[in-house]
C-alpha cells in the first residue's frame, strides 16, 4: 500500500468524523446525558435534572464479572518455560490493561491496543479508542491493520496537536496545522514488520451497548426528573386566602418570613394542593427500568427473591448476562492471542528463541462466588481421569496451574524421607528398653 499525504489526510478526516460520532458514547459514560441540555425548563418552577447512568453501571459490572480475575496461560505442550516467560513480562501490567481495553471496547464498540517496547526494553501495551485513533484495515478476511493514525497533545498545557502515523515498520510524526495541512516532524522505525496495533471488538458487530439502551435511559431520566420536580413544586404549594383584602406584596412577604398572618373574622386560609398521580409515575419508571435491564441482558441484583430459591435457579437468571460476558471473553482472547504473537516475535529478536503463540491456551474465569468445598469434592472424584494441571485450573484462586503444580512437587520433594541416607544400628540391644530406663 502506497502511503502519501493524501491518504494520511483522508484518514485524518475520518478520525474527525469519528470524534463527532463517538463523542456521545464518552459523554454518556461520564454522565453527560442529553437531559442536561434538552430538558424542558419551566420558568419559576423546580427544574432539577436527574441522571441515572445505567450505561456506566452495566459496563463496569460486565468488566468486573468477566475479567475481574487475571487471565491464566496454559501451554498445550506442557512447556513451563514459556508460561514463566509470559508471567514475567505480563503479570505486572496485563490485568489492568485487559480491563481497560475491554471497557473502552464496550463504551465505543471497539478499541485499539498498541504494542511497544519501553525505554527499559520491556514489552508493553497501551489502549486507544476511536476518539484518538483511526485504523485502516485490509479488505481481506484477516482484516490486518495496514495503517493507523493517532492524534495527541504532548501535555495538558500544549495547544499544538500532534499525529503519529503507523505503517509497515515505520512511525512518521507530524504536527497538525489544520485538517488540510500537516507538517512532518521526523520518522522512526520499530522492530515489528507491520503496525503493532490490534483492534479489540466488544462484539462481532462492533456495536456499543448504548445503541440499545439510549432512548430508554433518556426516557427514564426525563420521567424521574419530572417526578422529582413535581415533589419540589408540591412542597411550595400555593396558599389560598379567601375573604381578605389589602394583602399587598409586602404583607405577604412578612407573612412568609414570620409564619403568622392577621385576617378578618370571616376570612379563610388553606393550601391549594396538587393531586399527584404517583402510582402512574412509579409504574412508568418500573416499566422503563425493566426494559433497560432486558435490553442490556442484565439482572437487577437489588430485586427481592424467594429465600428458598435454588442455586440452579439463581444461575439460570444470569444466563443471558453470562452468555454476553462469554462473548466478551472471546473477543478479549482474540486480542491477547495477537498480543502474544507480537511478544514472541519481539522475544525471538531479543534472545533468539522462538515460541508458537498457537500453543498457548487462555483461561478466563468468571468473577463469581465459588463453592470451594464442592470444587474440592469434584476434583477428588476426577483424580486419575484428568491431569493434575487441568484439575488445578478449576480452582478460581489458582492463577497459573503449571506453576502451582511445580510448587507442590517441590514441597513433596522436600518432605520426602531419603531412606538411603538413614543409618540403622545392627545391635539389637540398642532397641531394648531396660528397667532402669523405665524407672527414669
Amino acid at each position: 500500500m502506497k502511503v502519501n499525504n493524501e491518504l494520511i489526510l483522508r484518514c485524518l478526516k475520518e478520525l474527525r468524523k469519528n470524534q463527532v460520532k463517538y463523542r456521545v458514547y464518552k459523554d454518556y459514560y461520564d454522565g453527560n446525558h442529553d437531559i442536561l441540555k434538552t430538558y424542558a425548563m419551566n420558568e419559576a418552577r423546580s427544574n432539577q435534572k436527574v441522571v441515572v447512568n445505567y450505561f456506566k453501571k452495566f459496563i463496569n459490572d460486565e468488566i468486573a464479572y468477566s475479567i475481574g480475575n487475571p487471565v491464566s496461560y496454559i501451554s498445550t505442550e506442557g512447556d513451563n518455560e514459556v508460561i514463566n516467560l509470559i508471567d514475567l513480562n505480563f503479570s505486572y501490567w496485563s490485568k489492568m490493561h485487559d480491563q481497560e481495553i475491554m471497557k473502552q471496547a464496550n463504551i465505543f464498540g471497539e478499541s485499539y491496543e498498541l504494542n511497544y517496547i519501553n525505554e527499559d526494553g520491556d514489552f508493553k501495551a497501551t489502549v486507544y479508542n476511536p476518539l484518538n485513533m483511526f485504523v485502516l484495515e485490509s479488505g481481506n478476511a484477516e482484516k490486518e491493520v495496514d495503517l493507523a493514525i493517532q492524534v495527541y497533545k504532548e501535555n495538558m498545557f500544549s495547544e499544538t496537536e500532534m499525529m503519529d502515523v503507523y505503517y509497515g515498520n515505520v512511525i512518521e510524526h507530524y504536527e497538525i496545522i489544520d485538517d488540510e495541512n500537516i507538517k512532518p516532524m521526523g520518522k522512526d522505525n520499530h522492530i515489528f514488520n507491520k503496525p503493532p496495533i490490534i483492534v479489540c471488538s466488544a462484539n462481532p458487530e462492533r456495536k456499543s451497548m448504548l445503541d440499545d439502551i439510549k432512548s430508554e435511559n433518556d426516557a427514564f431520566n426525563t420521567v424521574l426528573s419530572d417526578y422529582v420536580n413535581e415533589i419540589s413544586d408540591f412542597r411550595t404549594a400555593l396558599l389560598r386566602i379567601s375573604g381578605a383584602e389589602g394583602l399587598d406584596e409586602g404583607k405577604l412577604r412578612k407573612m412568609k418570613n414570620t409564619g403568622a398572618i392577621q385576617l378578618p373574622p370571616n376570612a379563610t386560609v388553606d393550601y391549594l394542593l396538587k393531586n399527584m398521580p404517583d402510582t402512574f409515575i412509579l409504574n412508568s419508571l418500573k416499566i422503563l427500568e425493566d426494559k433497560i435491564y432486558k435490553l442490556a441482558s442484565h439482572i437487577d441484583t437489588n430485586e427481592r427473591l424467594q429465600s428458598n430459591l435454588s442455586g440452579t435457579a439463581l444461575r439460570s437468571r444470569m444466563i443471558a448476562l453470562e452468555n454476553k460476558c462469554l462473548l466478551m471473553q472471546s473477543m478479549l482472547e482474540a486480542t491477547i492471542k495477537k498480543r502474544l504473537k507480537n511478544f514472541f516475535y519481539y522475544n525471538e529478536i531479543r534472545i533468539g528463541k522462538s515460541y508458537d503463540y498457537r500453543t498457548i491456551k487462555l483461561k478466563l474465569t468468571m468473577n463469581i462466588p465459588s463453592d470451594i468445598g464442592l470444587l474440592a469434592d469434584t476434583i477428588s472424584k476426577l483424580r486419575g481421569i484428568a491431569s493434575d494441571e487441568t484439575l488445578l485450573s478449576l480452582l478460581p484462586f489458582v492463577d497459573n496451574p503449571s506453576v502451582e503444580l511445580e510448587k507442590r512437587r517441590a514441597e513433596q520433594e522436600s518432605e520426602r524421607i531419603d531412606l538411603d541416607n538413614i543409618s540403622f544400628s545392627t545391635n539389637i540391644e540398642d532397641y531394648i528398653i531396660t528397667g532402669d530406663e523405665d524407672e527414669q
